[in-house]
């Protein structure tokens, strides 16, 4: 399962100015698997989780890219990180769109 942390109230599959993939935590990547608690730990409070599975990413022709997380996280977040990142060929507006349908 992939998680995304997000604000409430604001888009959170949506690429920031300079973005080339959108952060996400591959829950399964750890032994034993992250937990939702786990991962909002390391976030502002009030931040909300968003689970996808890695079958909506895949089925829309984007791509999990392993990339390892901020060193201010926590080593299992770090190593668990992965970004949801454009299918080959892809442009960024049908990448960006692809992401809203996610949402």
């Amino acid at each position: 399962m992939l998680v995304r942390v997000a604000e409430p109230d604001r888009p959170a599959f949506q690429l920031r100015k300079g973005e080339e993939g959108l952060s996400v935590f591959d829950t399964e990547a750890a032994l034993p698997p992250l937990t939702e608690e786990e991962i909002l730990s390391s976030f502002r409070p009030g931040c909300i989780a968003l689970h996808r599975s890695q079958d909506d990413v895949l089925n829309k022709g984007l791509l999990i890219a392993p990339i390892l997380g901020a060193e201010s996280l926590p080593e299992r977040l770090r190593e668990s990180h992965v970004e949801i990142v454009p299918g080959p060929g892809m442009s960024r507006g049908h990448f960006k769109q692809l992401l809203k349908e996610l949402e």
